[in-house]
């Protein structure tokens, strides 16, 4: 069955005309216009284009999801790629049945900036009435995005017979990252993790039983990375290039929003999954409201969001504000998030 529009209206789905009932009395947004398609232009397959796409089809939208691979790969399942408890298949999105499930369009380019009205693709351009841009923050060199691109240097750096690796940044991507690389490449590898502050933002338990499983890993801490390293990988979340207001539009463009870790808010948020999905949400909501001139609504960032990272194939370690678990279960829930998230 082809979803509905999840915000709460009632609008013709644009292949069929049938009247769907859209959303649940808690969610609020504006009544889906009946009248001219409005083009809206979701640039990058993020978290917060993903929840969007969801959330508008079938609210007689003409929806275009662009995006520069077929697949939406998921960071979250990096390490149990790594760890070959996943296939590939079970790491990404297919963004090809995601919008044909949503009755949107998609077309695969790489996306080099945008104008008040159009998405620049190179030498060609995507026009649109209202755009959501999620296509991440500048790239970092070495970096764990675009992460085909990470999987093929680690299986380069698999092949030798004695790999030095480092990492730099100790949050919960280095660290989860860290972990995996010891399963995949066992003893005879070097593994360095570079950051002063291990797991930033985490409660002081939480940091404590992470440094314990590093250290039962053998990975070594350091302030920065020795020479002479096979491959270094860059396991932090790069700089937000778009400055946004709390509606998420960005600064000087009234039909343009961000989200994820392209959208530089202040003050500044930490930048995960969580976030863009919450933001997605609003963006959601917001492109429904632009439609019908009706006033947007402010992203209100959580005071806390749950974190998950997976120490080994059975155990994870989760925090809550000043909260932290460890163990079977923080990982039993990783997997359940992880699977929701990827089927939708």
């Amino acid at each position: 069955m082809r979803p509905g529009c999840r915000l709460r209206c009632r609008s013709p789905h644009p292949s069929t005309g049938t009247m769907w009932r859209c959303g649940s009395p808690g969610r609020s947004s504006a009544r889906c216009d009946p009248g001219r398609v409005m083009r809206v232009v979701l640039a990058g397959a993020g978290h917060a284009n993903i929840v969007a796409l969801r959330r508008l089809a079938g609210c007689g939208l003409a929806i275009t999801l662009v995006n520069e691979g077929p697949y939406a790969w998921y960071t979250g399942r990096l390490p149990a790629l790594l760890r070959g408890d996943v296939p590939e298949s079970r790491a990404r999105i297919d963004l090809r049945a995601l919008t044909q499930a949503c009755d949107a369009r998609f077309i695969e380019a790489r996306v080099t900036g945008f104008t008040a009205d159009r998405l620049l693709l190179g030498e060609e351009t995507l026009g649109f009435d209202i755009l959501g841009y999620a296509v991440g923050g500048d790239s970092v060199p070495g970096g764990a995005k675009p992460l085909p691109d990470l999987l093929r240097r680690v299986a380069a750096v698999a092949g030798l017979a004695k790999p030095r690796i480092g990492l730099v940044g100790a949050g919960a991507a280095g660290a989860e990252l860290a972990c995996a690389l010891r399963h995949l490449l066992g003893e005879r590898a070097e593994i360095f993790l570079a950051g002063s502050v291990l797991l930033p933002g985490a409660p002081d338990a939480a940091r404590r039983v992470a440094a314990r499983a590093l250290a039962a890993a053998r990975i070594t801490r350091v302030e920065t990375l020795p020479a002479g390293l096979d491959e270094v990988i860059a396991a932090y979340t790069p700089a937000a290039t778009l400055r946004v207001g709390a509606d998420l539009r960005v600064a000087g463009y009234a039909r343009v929003f961000a989200a994820g870790d392209a959208a530089r808010l202040q003050p500044a948020l930490p930048r995960s999954g969580a976030i863009a999905v919450r933001q997605g949400r609003v963006l959601a909501r917001n492109i429904a409201r632009l439609r019908h001139g009706r006033p947007l609504q402010n992203f209100t960032p959580p005071r806390a969001t749950l974190a998950i990272l997976s120490l080994d194939r059975d155990t994870g370690l989760a925090w809550f504000g000043p909260l932290s678990w460890h163990g079977r279960w923080p990982m039993m829930l990783k997997n359940r998030l992880d699977e929701d998230w990827l089927r939708g």
